[in-house]
């Protein structure tokens, strides 16, 4: 280690002699990574530091694929955070990931244990098999890549052994040479070509469906979505790029056994510290502007937008009553109302919920009493997921799934996966969607597909 180590009230410190830069741009060269990375985009004050939490080499691995392994995984979770809780009390000075479970819970996890859609009810027209319902990796120690100062910290919640810090020094070496070789081979030309899975007549269809049942009275609010799709291998890609540009607040990356996740998303789904938890919401959407000018009036427009405040409010009132399963009688509590965030290439309105969790309620059962989302669902929920089971063309996947940690710290907090691309060797896919209500238009609502996605597919090819 190039420093000593240096200790807080439940974690030991070592600082690495590497830049965080070089590590964010070869975290794909390490076994079995995960990272979370903050972005600055979305805040309302001024540029806060840009930092990264980097895992790798799990020491342990969970997957579910049907209801065995999915009660198997839930059951070795909340067994974790029992352990955990009694050792490592969540403070104020560890809100964020020391050690612990990072991973993902798909959609089509939300859709078993929400709508009744059973795992094994695949109707995916693509040839590779259906992702799993969930993943998580277990890592006893993390980096925190400060990008601010362009420094690597170790950060463990106990001590390392001298032969411990050496593996670790070889294992980041390593994966650096790699890095290294690979720019000096890998031709940085190719472009990979993507194609929506509905045309324009395709999507009318299935939106004049969902007004049918809006006009008929089953739902308020269906978010249809579609998938994007390319044939090339994308999983050696590295994150950087993507993380770099797009700046998002909830971004991710995920080397699972048998897909490689991306995220950007500028979307939470929900945290979980010191028995309180919060969710932010965003429905309501509009472009970034070509001038200062044109982005002000689009960001205004979206500001006094009658639409998509009935819509944020629709989701709003949903996910208070998600979070009412697991919160203390009263505690829910809307903290802010259609606030507009500004992201690489759209505006959001986002609302902020709050809530104080029963005792008797684990974080894994406060995060999967809320899941899936309701800004990626409708409203009522069942209804709305069961007419996206309906009409969508495809099985979403991770799509609209969460990826987050369960920490040792007692923290959870997970994103909600939009702005995603999941690559296997045998090809890639993003999905885009929007919120149908009765005064949608289809037109606007394709458009808007494109529009949130357009960006990403061109920095990722």
């Amino acid at each position: 280690m190039s420093s000593p180590p240096s200790a807080t009230a439940s974690y030991t410190t070592y600082l690495l002699p590497f830049s965080a830069r070089e590590l964010l741009h070869c975290c794909q060269q390490l076994p079995g990574s995960a990272l979370i990375y903050s972005g600055t985009s979305g805040q309302q004050q001024a540029a806060r530091p840009c930092w990264a939490v980097l895992a790798y080499a799990p020491t342990r691995v969970l997957s579910a694929s049907n209801d065995h392994q999915w009660r198997q995984l839930k059951q070795a979770l909340e067994a974790d955070q029992i352990k955990a809780a009694s050792a490592n009390p969540a403070t104020p000075d560890n809100e964020g990931f020391i050690s612990g479970w990072m991973g993902y819970f798909s959609y089509a996890a939300g859709c078993w244990t929400v709508a009744g859609i059973h795992p094994s009810d695949n109707r995916s027209t693509q040839s590779q098999p259906p992702h799993p319902l969930a993943e998580f990796h277990y890592y006893p120690h993390s980096l925190l890549l400060d990008f601010a100062e362009d420094t690597v910290m170790l950060r463990s919640p106990r001590p390392c052994t001298e032969t411990e810090c050496g593996a670790i020094l070889e294992q980041l070496n390593q994966a650096r040479a790699r890095c290294i070789t690979n720019s000096n081979t890998t031709d940085t030309t190719d472009t990979y070509q993507w194609q929506p899975q509905w045309d324009a007549s395709e999507y009318q269809q299935a939106f004049n469906q969902v007004q049918n049942y809006i006009v008929s009275g089953d739902v308020y609010q269906v978010n249809l979505t579609m998938p994007f799709r390319c044939h090339d291998n994308l999983t050696a890609i590295s994150p950087a790029k993507l993380l770099e540009q797009f700046d998002a607040p909830f971004s991710c990356y995920f080397r699972g056994q048998s897909l490689t996740l991306f995220s950007v998303s500028p979307e939470r789904f929900v945290k979980i510290h010191q028995q309180h938890m919060v969710t932010s919401p965003i429905k309501g959407t509009s472009p970034r502007g070509k001038t200062a000018s044109e982005d002000l009036a689009n960001r205004q427009w979206l500001a006094d937008s009658k639409k998509n405040q009935a819509e944020n409010l629709m989701i709003v009132d949903l996910l208070r009553n998600d979070l009412g399963r697991s919160a203390v009688t009263g505690s829910v509590q809307v903290e802010k109302l259609f606030d507009i965030e500004s992201h690489a290439n759209v505006h959001h309105m986002v609302s902020t919920i709050r809530a104080e969790i029963k005792p008797e309620i684990s974080p894994l059962e406060a995060v999967l009493n809320a899941f899936p989302g309701g800004s990626i669902t409708g409203a009522p929920k069942k209804r709305a997921m069961e007419i996206i089971r309906e009409l969508e063309p495809d099985s979403r996947g991770l799509y609209c799934g969460s990826f987050g940690y369960f920490s040792d710290q007692g923290v959870a907090d997970f994103n909600i996966l939009i702005r995603s691309v999941v690559a296997t060797p045998s090809g890639a896919e993003c999905w885009a969607g929007g919120g149908v209500v009765k005064d949608s238009t289809a037109a606007g609502e394709y458009d808007e597909l494109f529009s949130k996605v357009q960006q990403l597919l061109d920095t990722i090819s």
